[in-house]
């Protein structure tokens, strides 16, 4: 195991496009915390009124909201990106074969994958809460006091990036494309869900409870359904997990 560690290490650190995602990430994450800090503190002022407005830190933001910027789908994307690369570039350009014939065992690889790809995940979030906070401090944002909730919802968040991640790494093993597997998520999030459960709330109710983005959302945004949420995306992701499993064992390189 530890030979297929530094062995996907070297790999995913040899590639350009790692380092161009990473950086977009982190572009992205500040942009978003800036408008969200901006637009949370009301620093836009009202177009129809005297142009005024209020002033850049007239008043405050709590911390979470802003330094979660980085699981915003723009910033996501980015993310998972990275994550869908770990097999996509296999299959795009043919290198799955000799992988597999340096590393015959294929959950072996498969879990050396996995683990590289979450080691990623957080280390770029981390970066990533760094971003929001020095970002929101340089443009004269006050910061609300940091209580126990600000924490669990950075942890939270962080879970959640780490799921949405799994999930496109999954699908791209499933479909073995690159391209599905980055943006099979994103349709779901930011258009399918929200049209099933905007088309169905009258037959079927407790369908948006069941989606996978949805879920996550649910467990990401917190409240009194942030467990069931939370179960339910954990359910698709290990569900996903296992049926990529299943198939990258059984099938052709």
């Amino acid at each position: 195991m530890s030979a297929a560690l530094v062995y996907e290490w070297r790999r995913i650190t040899s590639i350009r496009s790692t380092y161009v995602l990473a950086a977009l990430f982190l572009v992205a994450t500040g942009l978003v915390a800036y408008l969200v800090a901006q637009v949370t503190q009301g620093s836009f002022g009202d177009p129809g009124g005297d142009g005024g407005g209020a002033m850049i830190g007239s008043g405050s933001v709590p911390l979470g909201v802003v330094m979660i910027a980085g699981t915003n789908f723009l910033s996501a994307i980015f993310v998972t990106t990275i994550a869908a690369q770990s097999f996509g570039h296999e299959y795009r350009y043919g290198l799955i074969r000799l992988t597999l014939s340096e590393y015959p065992r294929r959950w072996v690889i498969f879990t050396a994958k996995l683990i590289v790809v979450v080691l990623w995940v957080v280390a770029l979030y981390l970066l990533s809460m760094l971003v929001a906070f020095v970002v929101v401090k340089i443009a004269g944002v006050a910061i609300d006091p940091v209580t126990s909730e600000t924490w669990l919802q950075l942890l939270r968040a962080g879970l959640f990036l780490i799921g949405y991640s799994i999930l496109a790494f999954m699908l791209t093993l499933i479909t073995r494309n690159l391209v599905l597997g980055v943006v099979i998520p994103l349709l779901l999030g930011a258009v399918v869900e929200p049209l099933a459960s905007a088309g169905l709330v009258d037959r079927l109710p407790w369908l948006p409870q069941y989606l996978p983005i949805s879920a996550g959302q649910t467990f990401l945004n917190g409240g009194d359904d942030l467990g069931r949420g939370g179960v339910v995306f954990l359910a698709w992701v290990v569900g996903l997990g296992v049926i990529g499993l299943v198939q990258f064992a059984r099938r052709d390189a």
